[in-house]
């Protein structure tokens, strides 16, 4: 390894004496049971030093890349490293989707999903809740595969493991039939209107995201992203809970290019181009924030939101903006 090896937002500088980036399955096994400590690396997307070590780092993007799609099962088997931006066309091609989808579609599979990356939408799961089966490396070095079918409590506690019990190299995921979203972004929906409606309002989409910069009595924007065949009679509307439909394309921090995002203004488009915020070939948001997640039961969304709007003033003085989603 040379240079400093830092995550994606440059706030973590790796300590690892060593990285390892094995080329086969094989070479990996031996990497991991010589060393004393290990830590997997995925895309580097995470803020904090859950993949840091004073060891040896191992990344998994160099191992043969597999994608095989059942038909018969609708699972797919893809490898750890693959990016899902990466995956997304061959299942899509294939007449298949994946239920949910990340803001980013920068971001690999298996650190994804190891790390509980969640994604939106009232009735979706996390993007862990799609892997059926998991192969990984122990600490010994052995090949282990875990699945859903055969291992109950064994293969729950591990498919969100945080790279505790061994290195992931591949993994099985649940697909559902293809499907057609239309996106749309309204803009200044009032504060008052979410408290009294936001069960309405975070269930009116297949994925509903909300952005704030905490500068105002209002939610900058409602980004709806709905399938086509999603029939509950709603229909788009220049204004709706008193917030008004953008007439261009928004990103969701101020200031920023829209270039970089998903197509939104109502067009219709496969369910991975819009889905995620952000487009593969782009540097995803800013490039350089950190982010912080906290996670309250949605019957306290509300109160969550009138604390947060109580000390916006702090808030809104050193952040670049912040989303609300449920899952």
């Amino acid at each position: 390894m040379t240079g400093q090896l830092t995550n994606w937002a440059g706030n973590v500088a790796f300590q690892a004496t060593r990285l390892h980036r094995p080329a086969t399955v094989a070479e990996l096994q031996s990497v991991v049971a010589t060393a004393d400590r290990v830590r997997a690396l995925g895309a580097g997307h995470s803020f904090s030093r859950i993949a840091d070590t004073t060891g040896v780092l191992v990344s998994v993007a160099g191992l043969p890349r597999v994608l095989d799609i059942d038909r018969d099962r609708a699972q797919v088997t893809v490898s750890a490293g693959t990016r899902y931006g990466e995956l997304v066309p061959h299942l899509h091609e294939a007449g298949f989707a994946l239920h949910n989808l990340g803001s980013l579609p920068h971001i690999s599979i298996a650190g994804a999903c190891a790390t509980g990356t969640h994604g939106s939408g009232d009735r979706n799961g996390n993007l862990a809740t799609a892997v059926a089966a998991l192969e990984l490396v122990t600490a010994d070095g052995e090949l282990v595969t875990l699945t859903r079918q055969d291992d109950g409590e064994d293969f729950r506690g591990a498919v969100v493991g945080l790279g505790a019990l061994g290195v992931v190299t591949r993994l099985t995921l649940d697909l559902v039939p293809a499907f057609a979203v239309a996106q749309y972004v309204y803009d200044d929906l009032p504060v008052e209107q979410f408290a009294e409606h936001h069960a309405e309002i975070m269930s009116a989409g297949y994925s509903v995201s909300l952005f704030t910069t905490w500068r105002g009595e209002r939610i900058d924007q409602v980004w709806l992203k709905r399938r086509v065949d999603q029939a509950d009679g709603w229909t788009p509307q220049p204004r709706w809970f008193g917030a008004r439909r953008a007439d261009a394309a928004r990103h969701p921090l101020p200031g920023m290019s829209p270039e970089h995002c998903t197509e939104q203004l109502g067009v219709p488009g496969p369910w991975h181009t819009r889905l995620p915020h952000f487009r593969l070939e782009f540097t995803p948001s800013s490039g350089e924030e950190l982010q912080s997640e906290y996670f309250v039961p949605r019957r306290h969304l509300a109160d969550a939101l009138a604390a947060l709007a109580g000390m916006r003033e702090r808030i809104a003085a050193v952040l670049q903006g912040s989303e609300i989603r449920t899952v």
